[in-house]
């Protein structure tokens, strides 16, 4: 949770913000080329403008490449005072093309070179068309070339990750410059006057890791956080706060329908239990027709959830086309799901318990990071399964105690936040790239790669509409590497002193708003 920087008890009063617990609030601290604001669209943050398609700004060459080039902002600074310049961008780029350091994911799969035409000018080279170059704001984060380069050119990729510049020694150019940092626990940064938009008006800010949800309420309520981000509370506890809240007018809630939930299964045989788990679709359909989606989205949010039929958001303007065309409905049927299991192989005692076909209980491990919604998830996920006759059982993770090989290997569904259906199989995590693939437990198919890699080079709308609702059927009615739950409804939650606080929507990046807020105290 970010708890801005200081409460009223401290001499010099700031802002304290609560951010989920797996945020690490560079958000706050670092500034991109550009951002997304409260409607998911691009604005330009160090970038002077965004690139415009068929200008000399954004090109598409015969070979199916392609060019985008931002001009950067005049007079751009990090934290120390050095001058931010294209170079930065380009260094940025060399450091996420290391292979070692796992930068897969997302758009910088496919940037084939970032370069500095001259000083203010970022020019980025793509390996094939990317329709969403201009609106994917985490492709090119800028790296002070002047505090790292000496390092990443002499260093192991060991040491170099071990720098202090990663946590207490971090230098940014965004809002707020580091003063403090307790990594995992809390860190303090004070309103940098070069800042591409001007000093914040908020001098101080404290973001505050907090993991449980319910105290995170409580330091709310006491008036010793002023702002709890989306992705921290959720349906039970906004709706505590909320009320708590009405009495006096001591703040105000907002509710988001915010990322969906989904159970993605263990997809590599060598650690899934069962192991037709991972190998046949026909024991993850089955484990889709006996999960109660309805009960865990009154229980966990509070009625102000979404039900997930398909991965793609209530709020993509081509939600209806992909709800018409997924054919099939995963309701409570156990009827099906016993059929399902019988055809692969799976038999039930006479007591109850089901068999896997060598004979052995049908145990399945639930893994959760340890949150107050996710233990009320995985006992109504536990429970239910249970009573069908399957020994399941929750396996809670903590969320800096534990490692990505830890939490991926887990050896049957895992719970979590599961944007899309984006499974690529060169995204996959595991040793080579230190367990930092998107792609986390382990889904591989020659047509989703095909698919993903075409909707990726595709720049006309309707022809990307398609491929993705044929994504979402191999999915569904397919493979169903992930069964989706529900989406979320996050309570976005601040004092009533915190002036120019918007709603977020499900794209929208949640740490933008702060520049503009204002806290203001009684006198």
């Amino acid at each position: 949770m970010f708890t801005g920087v200081e409460s009223p008890s401290y001499a010099e009063k700031g802002l304290q913000l609560v951010p989920n617990p797996r945020a690490n609030g560079k958000e706050l601290l670092n500034a991109k080329l550009a951002f997304l604001d409260a409607n998911g669209q691009a604005f330009p943050v160090l970038a002077e403008s965004l690139p415009r398609l068929n200008t000399d700004t954004w090109r598409v060459f015969p070979d199916g490449r392609m060019e985008t080039t931002f001009r950067l902002k005049p007079n751009l600074a990090w934290h120390d005072g050095h001058p931010l310049t294209a170079e930065d961008f380009a260094f940025a780029g060399r450091v996420y093309a290391t292979p070692i350091f796992g930068v897969r994911s997302g758009g910088f799969q496919y940037v084939e070179e970032v370069t500095a035409l001259d000083a203010t000018s970022v020019v980025i080279t793509w390996k094939q068309p990317y329709p969403d170059a201009v609106d994917d704001v985490t492709v090119v984060p800028p790296l002070p070339r002047h505090l790292l380069e000496q390092a990443y050119q002499e260093a192991t990729p060991d040491a170099f990750l071990s720098l202090p510049f990663w946590t207490y020694g971090y230098v940014g150019a965004g809002p707020w410059k580091l003063d403090k940092r307790e990594p995992g626990t809390f860190f303090e940064a004070t309103a940098f006057d070069g800042f591409a938009f001007g000093r914040p008006s908020i001098d101080r800010i404290r973001v505050i890791y907090i993991p449980d949800a319910n105290i995170s309420v409580t330091a709310m309520l006491t008036g010793d956080v002023h702002y709890a981000f989306t992705q921290m509370l959720y349906g039970e506890e906004g709706v505590t706060l909320e009320r708590a809240w009405e009495a006096n007018n001591a703040g105000t809630v907002l509710w988001v329908v915010s990322v969906g939930r989904a159970m993605e299964a263990q997809m590599r045989p060598q650690y899934a239990v069962p192991t037709q788990l991972a190998t046949d679709a026909r024991v993850r359909k089955a484990l889709a027709y006996l999960i109660d989606r309805e009960a865990l989205l009154e229980i966990i949010t509070s009625g102000k959830g979404f039900l997930r039929d398909v991965y793609t958001a209530p709020d993509a303007d081509y939600y209806d086309a992909v709800l018409q065309a997924v054919r099939v409905r995963y309701r409570p049927d156990p009827r099906r799901a016993q059929g399902l299991l019988e055809e692969a192989g799976f038999s039930k005692r006479a007591d109850g318990a089901w068999l896997t076909p060598s004979g052995e209980r049908f145990t399945l491990e639930l893994g959760y990071l340890t949150s107050a919604s996710n233990e009320r998830e995985e006992t109504v996920m536990a429970e239910g399964l249970q009573r069908f006759g399957i020994a399941a059982s929750a396996v809670l993770f903590g969320v800096q105690r534990t490692s990505n090989e830890e939490r991926y290997t887990t050896p049957g569904l895992f719970g979590g936040n599961k944007p899309d259906t984006r499974n690529h199989s060169r995204e996959m995590a595991g040793p080579e790239n230190r367990w930092l693939g998107a792609n986390r437990w382990g889904y591989s198919s020659p047509e989703v790669d095909r698919l993903l890699d075409l909707y990726d080079r595709t720049l006309e709308r309707p022809q990307r509409v398609e491929q993705i609702i044929r994504l979402e059927r191999i999915a569904l009615e397919e493979d169903m590497p992930t069964i989706p739950l529900y989406f979320t409804a996050s309570a976005v939650a601040h004092a009533s002193n915190l002036k120019g606080v918007m709603a977020q929507t499900a794209r929208n990046q949640p740490v933008m708003n702060p520049r503009w807020w204002e806290l203001h105290w009684e006198s």
